[in-house]
């Protein structure tokens, strides 16, 4: 029943903590903990901590950890206070019979004993906090591999995994070793001080009302033979009595040393209820302690219409070099403008911080540099589909990495709507065939089973499609401004260049981040990132008359280059004549052919070199 009631109770406070640390891990924006405590560095400790403040291994300290605090927790009652009570309860019995000299040997003996104990106890919570750390480690890993599977596949990876997994778990198994190791000395110890010891000092306590009790004695007064036998007697009943005291006391003394065995043994796990405290502590405070993004709000400005960014200076958030220094700026002092239907298209080099911007504007990097200022629109409080009562967001970021959430077909659709949101949006299930189709996967209702189908969708669709996916997400919420991050790089151009085609078509703005050359037609705006740590970046409209200036410049060299094909064709005959002759006389002066060979040779490489200047020139120009 005890035990019942001590799982009933691990239960309740798992629920509650577990409740509550979801409420601040999974908290929405601004705070975004779940996204910042992501990044990873080590302290002096050794502890596995985040570069602003974080956690390494949330995952462990939310589920393992949190379950282990609770079931210890539970059982302090039959550990910790059914022993302590049953100790007052037969202190309170023996110091009756014990008196105060016996009263006093005792607590000596509970303060001796606890002494002793706690000079020879290891760090049981430390060991406890670093055992659940090296098994959040190894649960990591092979969760890693579960979800890289393919990747690790193409690679033939699985002997270097299992070298990795194989090392985590000797290091998780070496340290548990270590701790039995402890644990078997400390426990015999512990039980030749509770057996023997609180034996022999037992024994010499409930011999101090035999020892030291006398009984009363009539001197220098002859005693008839009645009181003689009066006397006997009363011998015989001091006699029984002592040995009914000390036969009450032993067993007194046995239940009490069997309470003391069991406070001593609770008292270890009471050491590791501490280490497991200490973990669920750092994980609340940690959550707690976030320090808040140093950036300025961005302006939900009602009557705006575009998004604005003054005095932007984008650079990785705590980011410092070793001697303090500031880390130089991805982009420099950026001003920009997006009115609606001003396709902007962010471009650069790999590493300039082209995606670092669109989390600038999405608010989950700060905007640094003085009088730096992020304007963008409200959300709509109508919408323009009539049918949507949903306000119309402002905006919406597809990222890189194609997420599938746990659900069904139709639930990875309105991600992050719910589907009780999807009910109350008007929007039917012919209204998601369209999109699908719209974005080329109308096949995908009917391969997969339906739209309540539930699958790892991770593992199912293909690159292509799962980035198909994430824009039928932007069709299906409408924003203002959509932010597109390298979305469409497994789609062939002719189906990207119709999902983008298709969005404009919705009155969605597009900031796509990309560098293919073919998607600078969709788009109005070209900011190019130059990078190589200068923080320059440069804000060109597509189709002005400069640009048509510089294709012209383009297509007049060309034409001069093509022009000049005659020529070089003659000049390729004469070399090829001249090399015919030579070889006639290859037999006769094999020295002076190859003197007129290395001048051939050197005519010939003067030919190759201008080919490769003109190219140069025309690379450069592009």
């Amino acid at each position: 029943m005890i035990r019942h009631l001590q799982s009933i109770l691990s239960l309740s406070l798992r629920t509650r903590l577990t409740r509550y640390v979801h409420d601040l891990y999974l908290s929405a924006s601004p705070d975004l903990r779940y996204y910042r405590v992501s990044g990873h560095s080590s302290t002096a400790n050794g502890e596995q901590e985040t570069s602003n403040g974080g956690l390494d291994g949330v995952e462990q300290y939310i589920t393992a950890d949190v379950e282990s605090w609770a079931a210890s927790l539970s059982g302090l009652y039959g550990n910790l206070l059914k022993p302590s009570l049953d100790m007052l309860l037969f202190t309170s019995q023996l110091s009756r019979s014990l008196g105060v000299r016996g009263t006093a040997l005792l607590f000596l003996n509970y303060y001796a004993t606890a002494a002793i104990l706690r000079a020879v106890t290891p760090a049981f919570g430390r060991l406890a906090s670093v055992e659940a750390r090296l098994e959040g480690e190894y649960r990591r890993g092979m969760g890693r591999v579960g979800r890289e599977s393919e990747e690790v596949a193409f690679y033939n990876g699985g002997y270097r995994e299992k070298d990795i997994l194989t090392k985590a778990y000797l290091r998780l198994i070496k340290h548990v070793n270590s701790i039995y190791k402890i644990r078997i000395a400390y426990e015999w110890t512990e039980d030749y001080v509770i057996k023997y010891l609180w034996s022999a000092a037992g024994y010499a306590l409930i011999a101090v009302p035999i020892l030291f009790t006398r009984a009363k004695r009539s001197l220098g007064i002859q005693a008839s033979p009645s009181d003689e036998a009066r006397e006997r007697a009363t011998r015989d009943d001091a006699v029984a009595g002592r040995t009914e005291t000390y036969i009450s006391n032993r067993r007194l003394l046995l239940s009490l040393a069997d309470a003391g065995g069991r406070l001593m043994y609770a008292y270890k796990d009471l050491l590791e209820l501490a280490g497991l405290t200490t973990r669920i502590y750092t994980l609340v405070s940690t959550l707690h302690q976030l320090p808040p993004l140093q950036t300025p709000q961005i302006d939900a400005v009602e009557n705006a219409e575009a998004i604005q960014l003054q005095n932007v200076d984008v650079r990785v958030p705590g980011s410092v070099e070793e001697d303090g220094i500031q880390e130089m700026d991805l982009v420099s002092g950026l001003n920009l403008t997006i009115r609606p239907g001003e396709h902007l298209m962010v471009t650069g080099s790999n590493g300039v911080g082209k995606t670092a911007v669109a989390r600038v504007l999405a608010g989950l990097w700060p905007a640094f540099g003085e009088g730096a200022a992020i304007h963008r629109p409200a959300d709509s409080l109508v919408n323009d589909d009539p049918s949507d009562p949903r306000p119309r967001p402002t905006l919406f970021v597809v990222p890189q990495r194609s997420y599938m959430v746990t659900g069904s077909l139709l639930e990875n659709i309105i991600y992050p709507d719910t589907y009780n949101d999807y009910l109350k949006s008007g929007k039917t299930e012919e209204d998601l065939q369209a999109i699908l189709e719209s974005v080329f996967l109308g096949y995908l209702k009917e391969r997969e089973g339906g739209w309540l189908t539930r699958k790892e969708w991770r593992d199912v669709l293909s690159g292509g499609e799962k980035q198909r996916l994430g824009l039928a997400r932007v069709f299906y919420r409408r924003p203002k401004f959509a932010i597109l991050d390298e979305c469409t790089s497994a789609v062939s151009s002719d189906v990207e260049g119709r999902m983008y085609e298709s969005a404009k078509a919705l009155g969605i703005t597009l900031i796509t981040i990309s560098l293919r050359p073919s998607l600078m037609k969709y788009h109005t705006q070209l900011l190019t990132l130059n990078g190589e740590g200068t923080g320059r970046w440069s804000l060109t409209r597509v189709g002005t008359a400069e640009e048509r200036l510089s294709v012209g410049r383009e297509i007049a060299l060309l034409e001069q280059k093509l022009a000049d094909v005659e020529k070089w064709e003659k000049r390729v005959a004469e070399l090829e004549h001249m090399l015919g002759a030579e070889s006639f006389e290859e037999s006769s002066d094999p020295t002076e052919h190859d003197g007129d060979h290395d001048s051939v040779s050197e005519l010939g490489g003067t030919s190759e070199n201008g080919s490769e200047v003109a190219i140069t020139e025309s690379m450069l120009q592009e």
